[in-house]
């Protein structure tokens, strides 16, 4: 059984400290980090079934590091995260590559529901990949 693993990337830490003790007491392993450089070098080492990605941060973006992502990892679910979500349309997150979208400060509940449907959807995408590799 893969072990259900999740990425934060945020560049405010209260945001990180406050994800990690949620996503920590509803039983997933949950690794941090301040920025999309970081996030990169760590995704290249250790495979993450949901990332939660701060929209606004300097440097690289989190609109921008989703479609990095994109490009070598189409399995991994991947939520922006924002204090202002409104800001963007739901179609044009999907469009860069997003699977949905979580708003700061995050709900308990919300981000609970968000993390059981992120799994949910990386074991479709898994059950496909190997479904289409069987027929070959």
């Amino acid at each position: 059984m893969i072990e259900k693993k999740i990425l934060v990337v945020d560049d405010e830490k209260t945001t990180r400290v406050l994800l990690e003790k949620i996503i920590s007491e509803l039983g997933y392993r949950v690794d941090l980090v301040c920025c999309a450089k970081d996030a990169l070098d760590k995704i290249k080492n250790e495979e993450f079934q949901l990332i939660i990605t701060d929209l606004k941060m300097p440097d690289i973006d989190g609109a921008e590091l989703c479609r990095r992502i994109r490009s070598e990892n189409l399995e991994a679910v991947i939520y922006a995260l924002s204090g202002y979500i409104g800001e963007f349309e739901p179609e044009q997150l999907q469009d860069i590559g997003f699977d949905g979208h979580l708003s700061k400060p995050v709900d308990g509940t919300v981000l609970k529901r968000a993390i059981e449907g992120a799994f949910a959807t990386t074991y479709q995408r898994g059950k496909g990949q190997n479904d289409q590799s069987s027929a070959s």
